[in-house]
C-alpha cells in the first residue's frame, strides 16, 4: 500500500516569506558541450554548478538519489543549467550545508515553480549483511570526526559506522536504499577499492594500461570487507512531481 503525503511547495505560500532564500540568483542555459557537470569550488554559502539538470538540483536541495524522484517531464533531465547563487552578505564559513540545500528548495521554488508530493512505494532496496568470514578490515578510528573520500574506485573512510557507509556511500554507488544489518556497533576507519562497472576493459585504477587490480564493487565489498549486500523489497519515500517550469533567463 502507499502511503500518499501530499507536500506541495508553492511559491505563494504564506511560509515563503520565513524560508531561506539566496540573496542573489543567476540560472542560465548551458551553452556548447561542456565536459564537466557538478559542482565547483566557491565561496561559503554559494551554490555555483555548471551543466547541471533540474533533477539534479532536486537530488541535491532534498538530499534524494534518481530512483526516489518520480514523474516530470523529460527536459528536467535533457536540458542544461549554469548555476550561481549567493547568501546574504558575505557568507558564513561554518555555514551549515543543511542550509545551502534550504535555499536551493527555495530557489526551485522560486524560479521552476518546483511542486511536488511524497509517496512512499514498495521498491527493490538493499540490506548490508556480514558475509562468512567477516567482518574484516575495520580499525579504530583515528580521529573523532567523520569524514570519507571517494574518487569513484577508492573509497578512503574515516571514523566512519556501518549505518552512515550504508545510507551515505552504497546508496549512493548503487542509486538504491541500502539498510545497515550488520550489527556492527561504532565508528571505524577503513578503505575500499574497486573497479567501476564502466570502466573500460584492461584499464588500471589509475588510469593507466596495466590491467584491472581490483573487482566490482560488490565483490569487493565482500573480499576486502567481510560485508555482502542482499536485495530485498522495501518502502522508499519517493518525491512526485506535480509541477515544473523551464526558469526565466536573467
Amino acid at each position: 500500500m502507499w502511503l500518499h503525503l501530499m507536500f506541495l511547495f508553492l511559491a505563494q505560500t504564506p511560509e515563503a516569506a520565513s524560508r531561506p532564500l539566496f540573496d542573489v540568483v543567476s540560472i542560465k542555459p548551458t551553452l556548447g558541450q561542456p565536459m564537466n557537470s557538478g559542482f565547483r569550488r566557491a565561496s561559503p554559502g554559494v551554490l555555483n554548478a555548471t551543466n547541471v539538470s533540474l533533477r539534479f538540483l532536486i537530488e541535491y536541495a532534498y538530499d534524494v538519489r534518481d530512483d526516489q524522484i518520480s514523474g516530470g517531464s523529460a527536459w528536467m533531465d535533457s536540458e542544461r543549467y549554469e548555476v550561481l547563487a549567493k547568501p546574504p552578505g558575505d557568507g558564513n564559513p561554518r555555514e551549515d550545508a543543511r542550509l545551502i540545500r534550504q535555499r536551493t528548495q527555495s530557489l526551485l521554488v522560486d524560479r521552476f515553480h518546483l511542486a511536488f508530493h511524497r509517496e512512499t512505494k514498495e521498491l527493490p532496496v538493499y540490506v548490508l549483511l556480514v558475509a562468512k568470514n567477516g567482518p574484516k578490515g575495520l580499525r579504530e578510528p583515528s580521529q573523532a570526526v567523520t569524514d570519507f573520500v571517494n574518487n569513484g574506485r577508492h573509497l578512503n573512510c574515516q571514523h566512519v559506522s556501518m549505518a552512515v557507509f550504508a545510507r551515505q556511500f552504497l546508496a549512493n554507488q548503487i542509486g538504491r536504499s541500502v539498510t545497515d544489518a550488520t550489527g556492527i556497533e561504532g565508528n571505524f576507519d577503513f578503505t575500499l577499492d574497486w573497479s567501476p562497472d564502466d570502466a573500460p576493459a584492461g584499464a588500471s585504477p589509475a588510469g593507466g594500461t596495466a590491467p584491472q587490480q581490483f573487482p566490482p564493487l560488490v565483490l569487493a565489498l565482500q573480499e576486502q570487507l567481510g560485508l555482502k549486500l542482499e536485495q530485498r523489497k522495501g518502502p522508499v519515500e519517493v518525491l512526485v512531481i506535480d509541477r515544473a517550469e523551464r526558469p526565466a533567463e536573467n
